[in-house]
């Protein structure tokens, strides 16, 4: 069985130019990432549009990236949705398809009670029978996972751990340390290296899609116990994500993705498209970014 640890991609959604989801594009920035070291994936989560997809597009996505991944690395897929049983629909087929494991945000939008979220989890787990990662994103999501939550959750046996992406890194720090067989994935990738020394096994990210080897040497020096290396990787990592966000993560990364010959399309609406101007400074700054990845 493969160990929830490391640097996992959150795979971007690309699009043809009809709009239809583009998999021979999706095949080959799986295995571009492969060669550039990536640990796993997670599939249809934020970073891949996965509100803006109907149900049979999500499990097409999921089945192409595991045709692809053919069980080399890791593979989790996110089955969030407001309803528990069009999350029950997707869990079940990711798990026909052979995933690693299941992921899914809190429901949202209508404000549902904590016992609410808390049964909507337990449903989803023990209709699917396999590990599961509680994605943990208040800031989109508005509903917080605590600790003492937690604890409650991990009732079910199926509780494998927690996607977190949040900055309170005390709350993370208390998860880890109350259930230290559980996996955490740190969120937020420009604090990945304040998530491992707060006790993440590792991360999941949008920008790894593009950034994966200033990354995965993060991740590597930190666990050497080269804090001060891991700094210095995690300072050249920020200023590319810096550039990334002030244009749009997901539609500056797909323009990252293209600059490396990966046609991944627009967004979908209401997602703006990216200018010319922001793509020439982006170009810039990707451009920079290598240099000084390569210097350290």
């Amino acid at each position: 069985m493969k160990e929830f640890k490391g640097i996992l991609a959150a795979l971007l959604t690309p699009y043809d130019a009809c709009g239809n989801v583009n998999h021979k594009a999706l095949k080959t920035q799986v295995r571009w990432l492969i060669n550039q070291g990536i640990d796993g994936f997670y599939v249809c989560g934020s970073t891949g549009e996965a509100f803006l997809l109907s149900q049979d597009e999500r499990k097409a996505i999921l089945e192409t990236v595991a045709e692809e991944n053919n069980g080399e690395k890791l593979l989790i897929s996110h089955v969030g949705q407001i309803s528990t049983d069009h999350a029950l629909d997707l869990g079940k087929h990711a798990k026909s398809v052979g995933v690693d494991a299941i992921s899914s945000i809190s429901p949202f939008y209508y404000k549902f009670s904590t016992e609410e979220i808390k049964q909507y989890y337990f449903d989803l787990m023990n209709g699917m029978e396999m590990p599961f990662f509680i994605y943990n994103f208040p800031a989109f999501s508005g509903f917080s996972l605590t600790p003492e939550l937690l604890d409650e959750m991990c009732k079910c046996p199926w509780v494998a751990g927690v996607k977190f992406t949040a900055s309170d890194f005390f709350q993370l720090e208390r998860m880890k340390k109350s259930h230290p067989e559980l996996s955490v994935w740190n969120g937020y990738d420009e604090m990945l290296l304040s998530g491992l020394s707060a006790g993440a096994d590792g991360g999941i990210g949008s920008t790894y899609n593009v950034l994966c080897p200033a990354i995965h040497k993060i991740y590597d020096s930190y666990l050497e116990g080269d804090s001060k290396k891991a700094l210095d990787y995690q300072h050249v990592a920020n200023d590319m994500i810096a550039a990334i966000c002030k244009f749009g993560v997901f539609p500056s990364i797909k323009a990252i993705l293209g600059f490396e010959g990966m046609d991944f399309g627009c967004c979908r609406k209401p997602f703006a498209p990216l200018s010319e101007e922001g793509k020439a400074e982006l170009k810039k700054s990707y451009v920079a970014y290598q240099k000084n990845l390569a210097q350290l």
